[in-house]
């Protein structure tokens, strides 16, 4: 990640929770539509912990960024 520029981080964050947060939301309409099993809610969570893995990586990112440049 190191070699990564600012932007790039910050599209590959954004792109990782963008698509988990979609499937996030597709597998939350499955459980809401259907009967559901207990994997189908482990892998509801997988999904989540996935969107926080993305907004936690845009949010540090964008920190660190501040930091650098002395703000």
């Amino acid at each position: 990640m190191n070699k990564f520029s600012y932007r790039s981080r910050l599209l590959y964050f954004g792109m990782i929770a963008f698509f988990s947060l979609a499937f996030f939301l597709l597998q939350l309409y499955s459980i809401l539509n259907n009967g559901a099993g207990t994997s189908s809610y482990v892998l509801l969570f997988l999904w989540g912990l996935m969107v926080a893995f993305g907004l936690g990586g845009i949010f540090y990112t964008v920190r660190k960024n501040k930091q650098e440049r002395g703000q």
